[in-house]
């Protein structure tokens, strides 16, 4: 059964945004989805890294494999919003083939690859599995995860439901159910979607195999400096 693991290069956590030829990105977001990559290479699955339709994907290639060790895919996110975006990657995974297909956060680099293998696993016939981010008031509120089988795969899951919104969480697990479908809810996690959320990161991977990544000790090093 074919899987795949997509991610957007710019979302949550802008990394190749607007950059020009022979720009360079901020060190610490291309260390974050470099190092989200890495753990990715060990699941079960091809990955897709979407990049916006202007981004060169040679450029993007030398950006995030600069050693040219692969494992992933490159592909162009196509429409208008990020909702759109969302819908056609799915779509065209799912026109390839693609029996299960997971969308994650771009910046998890403290994500277990077995944390995302677990999550595929559990997609079947009108499953499917959403992965909470909690809120302030430690609720889930956002979505570090999303996953459809092919046949439980519904668009007004993006389409209905605003991600722009509070609660994102609970507003697309109701309309899930609503759609009779079985809903797997993940573990909690907190991408990293901005420079705010870094010390977070940097405080709960302390004392951890997490602390060796090249994007935790630049994060260490900044978080020190206050750079």
């Amino acid at each position: 059964m074919k899987s795949a693991v997509m991610l957007f290069a710019d979302h949550p956590l802008p990394v190749l945004q607007g950059l020009e030829a022979g720009q360079e990105p901020d060190p610490l977001a291309l260390a974050l989805l470099r190092d989200t990559l890495r753990t990715l290479a060990d699941v079960a699955a091809d990955v897709f890294v979407f990049l916006a339709p202007s981004m060169d994907k040679e450029q993007a290639k030398a950006l995030l494999d600069p050693h040219g060790v692969g494992g992933f895919k490159l592909a162009s996110s196509l429409g208008k919003s990020l909702q759109a975006r969302r819908r056609n990657a799915f779509r065209l995974l799912f026109s390839r083939g693609y029996e299960k297909a997971l969308l994650l956060a771009n910046a998890l680099p403290d994500l277990p690859s077995h944390a995302v293998q677990t999550a595929l696993d559990s997609l079947g016939w009108k499953r499917c599995c959403l992965g909470p981010i909690p809120g302030p008031d430690g609720e889930p509120d956002g979505v570090y995860a999303m996953g459809f089988d092919f046949e439980g795969y519904t668009t007004d899951a993006l389409d209905m439901v605003d991600p722009d919104k509070p609660k994102l969480f609970g507003r697309m697990e109701t309309l899930l159910l609503f759609y009779e479908r079985t809903v797997t809810v993940l573990a909690p996690h907190s991408p990293v979607d901005g420079p705010e959320a870094v010390p977070a990161l940097v405080a709960r991977c302390r004392d951890t195999r997490f602390t060796l990544l090249p994007s935790l000790r630049l994060a260490s090093r900044q978080s020190q400096t206050g750079a």
